[in-house]
């Protein structure tokens, strides 16, 4: 990281850039704990969004309670960054930073306030602005000359002449603007920008139309006192952007002055394209499954990538030759959905198998070292909605294929994964290595580990075929039958064994003790996480 980045150069107001190491290593030190929490934040948000779209399906504000809850959440457990209150640049953010979510910059501390645009801070002699976040829900705007119009607190000017509305009055956030400008303090932007933009904190795994971005610290110089556009007086201060800070991937796009609303953001030319613009993914594929999924599985690809997935079949289920014969699992006769876990046949055959989780249809990550996971199957008298049948009912969740930037294609996921969830199968031709052996070359074929016996998903295969390994995966494979007895042809099912925020790439270890892939073409590990030893094949 640039160290230079984190504070823009000041003039005649005190504030300077971090210069010794130790301020350097203070630096660093912050910013890696505002970016744990806006991840756990965003971890915890997912979740709850998960848990509340269960139970109030169809509910339009379950959004917005979510995000309060998990920012509620954090903050009595004490993990909120940046809690006091300051003017100036905060520690641990940079300008240019992108943020997803409003409550996220109460969270780091570069907006202490949940609903208003000026948060300020109560000093001896009065008060001093702090922040300002500039929305279109007033008549912000900009001038010809670069100077930031906004307009100050209450009365709701602009939310329609139905409205009971009332002159703003010089308090609260108001008069600290004004102190600000007689005081020629410095007061935070924050900019809400009209799409998705990239930065520091971006993130893709956001659905919001809307994102934040800090855009570095400005002077008040003028404040004047108007008719607003519904006859009520409204306060409109002038600010300008200090000179010498890093350039920000959005500037206001130009405005008379009798412009109505703030409408959008524009991106800076000057920027490079690698700083600000991120390549436009499009949809290459609608549903690579042909319908053969719950949910479609799409590939996605940036606009001027013009290469697809190599051609195969897929397919929902194994394809075995004839050399496999498999005697059909004997099965339970419980008719209680086999609650009673001591009287249910297929819990009982293995000692150890845990019961995956009823209601959501989620293995236990606790009771995940079971070498083998027996499920009710077609044998079994207990109805097909049964809990002891979680991975049989195909994908739950909404999974693409995408291009990464080293590791060729992968898959990531749509929505927010609970940790222990089943999530795909890895499915294809089985093969014994007389029949493997001259296609041991290819990318897809996974020894299962026990005997001579192979997946190849060379011709035949499903979404499995395209998760990449990783160091540090958020998947493992588990061992599962439910349809045969033959344990050297066990399915090979995809467990997440940590909580998957919606956006992130789904990776499982490729030297798993439960079947590895064959070493192939290369051994390079690109997986980029601090566990990594630099080889996919050890």
């Amino acid at each position: 990281m640039d160290a230079s980045k984190s504070f823009g150069k000041r003039h005649n107001d005190g504030f300077r850039s971090p210069s010794s190491g130790k301020e350097l290593s203070e630096v660093f030190l912050k910013r890696r704990k505002v970016n744990r929490a806006l991840v756990t934040f965003r971890n915890l948000f997912d979740k709850l969004m998960h848990q509340y779209k269960m139970y109030e399906p169809g509910n339009p504000k379950v959004k917005n309670k979510a995000l309060l809850d998990a920012a509620m959440t954090m903050k009595s457990e004490h993990q909120w960054e940046n809690t006091q209150k300051r003017v100036g640049h905060v520690l641990g953010i940079e300008v240019g930073d992108v943020f997803q979510y409003w409550v996220e910059l109460n969270v780091i501390g570069l907006h202490k306030q949940f609903w208003h645009g000026i948060d300020y801070k109560i000093m001896d002699n009065g008060s001093l602005a702090t922040s300002i976040v500039v929305t279109d829900r007033y008549d912000n705007a900009r001038k010809s000359n670069g100077t930031l119009v906004y307009e100050g607190h209450g009365g709701n000017p602009a939310v329609g002449k139905n409205v009971s509305l009332r002159d703003q009055k010089l308090e609260g956030g108001n008069l600290a603007l004004k102190n600000s400008m007689q005081a020629r303090s410095p007061v935070r932007v924050i900019l809400k920008v009209c799409g998705k933009f990239d930065g520091a904190f971006s993130s893709s795994s956001s659905n919001s139309h809307y994102s934040y971005v800090y855009d570095g610290l400005y002077l008040v110089d003028t404040m004047n006192i108007e008719r607003g556009r519904y006859g009520k007086l409204v306060f409109k201060f002038g600010l300008n952007r200090i000179l010498g800070q890093p350039p920000t991937c959005v500037s206001l796009k130009d405005h008379d002055e009798n412009s109505s609303q703030l409408a959008s953001f524009s991106a800076r030319k000057k920027l490079k394209p690698k700083d600000c613009d991120a390549e436009k993914e499009v949809v290459r594929v609608e549903d690579l499954s042909n319908g053969r999924e719950k949910f479609a599985i799409r590939v996605v690809a940036p606009s001027d990538c013009v290469q697809l997935p190599t051609s195969f079949v897929y397919v929902v289920s194994n394809i075995y030759s004839k050399k496999f014969e498999q005697a059909i699992l004997s099965g339970c006769d419980c008719a209680d959905g086999c609650v009673d876990k001591e009287n249910c046949v297929c819990l009982r055959k293995k000692k150890g198998s845990k019961m995956p989780n009823g209601c959501n249809k989620r293995g236990l990550a606790s009771g995940m070292e079971s070498s083998v996971i027996y499920e009710c199957g077609p044998s079994c008298k207990c109805f097909s909605s049964c809990i002891n049948r979680v991975t049989q009912h195909g994908i739950q969740f909404q999974l693409e294929i995408f291009m990464t930037e080293q590791k060729g294609w992968g898959v990531r996921t749509r929505s927010f994964i609970p940790c222990g969830s089943f999530v795909c199968e890895y499915i294809g031709e089985i093969n014994d290595y007389m029949e493997a052996r001259w296609r041991l070359d290819s990318d897809y074929i996974f020894h299962m580990g026990v005997g001579k016996v192979f997946i190849n998903a060379s011709k035949f295969g499903n979404v499995g075929r395209f998760i990449n390994h990783s160091c540090s995966p958020n998947l493992r494979i588990k061992n599962v039958q439910y349809d045969h007895s033959d344990k050297n042809l066990p399915h090979k099912m995809l467990f997440a064994v940590k909580d998957i925020p919606a956006g992130n790439e789904l990776s499982y270890d490729y030297n798993s003790f439960n079947g590895k892939f064959i070493k192939c073409r290369s051994n390079s590990c690109y997986c980029g996480t601090p566990e990594c030893n630099g080889r996919i094949y050890i």
